[in-house]
């Protein structure tokens, strides 16, 4: 349900509307999360939440952690709030990164014996020559290998990689790139 509300802007409102709806037709006794609010305090223990930090509109620079203060951007000049109206106080970005800290989530993953036999399959993986079965099948992928041979060897370490959400360049940029040792 989270996808969908993502991926049509609907509001909290919609959101609720169509939970309501929803849990009219489930029998009784469904677990169904009642409204927005609901499910996204079920989401919190999960460690799936996310940092926001104030960007400027022209994607030149972040305000964290020594620039948080900035209120223009250092490259282009631009202010990276909108106007203040009326009495507010707080300031408003144009543009907000959020960052999702995924090493703890990883963490977990490598706790579960299940889940370790598919997070470490690189290990034991042997392409066959001229067939691409998977990404680490590719010219770029196998180009990284060459290059730092050094995180072949660990069994332990995660390869992630770079996508783009949609070819409008719309600003749905989802850029993971993460190759690290987890502990």
């Amino acid at each position: 349900m989270f996808t969908i509300k993502s991926d049509h802007g609907l509001s909290e409102a919609g959101y609720d509307k169509i939970i309501e709806w929803v849990r009219s037709i489930l029998p009784e006794g469904n677990r169904l999360k009642e409204n927005f609010y609901a499910a996204k305090s079920m989401m919190k223990p999960l460690g799936l939440g996310y940092k926001k930090i104030d960007m400027c509109p022209n994607f030149c620079m972040l305000h964290y952690l020594e620039n948080a203060e900035l209120t223009e951007c250092m490259t282009c000049g631009h202010s990276s709030y909108k106007p203040r109206t009326g009495r507010g106080k707080t300031l408003v970005a144009y543009q907000k990164l959020r960052y999702f800290p995924i090493t703890s989530i990883l963490q977990r993953l490598f706790m579960s014996p299940r889940t370790v036999e598919h997070m470490t399959w690189h290990q034991s993986y042997h392409a066959v020559d001229g067939v691409m079965v998977h990404p680490s099948d590719g010219e770029a992928w196998k180009h990284f290998n060459s290059v730092h041979p050094h995180f072949l060897a660990d069994q332990e370490t995660c390869v992630l990689g770079c996508i783009r959400t949609d070819s409008t360049h719309s600003g749905h940029l989802l850029l993971l790139i993460l190759v690290s040792r987890l502990y």
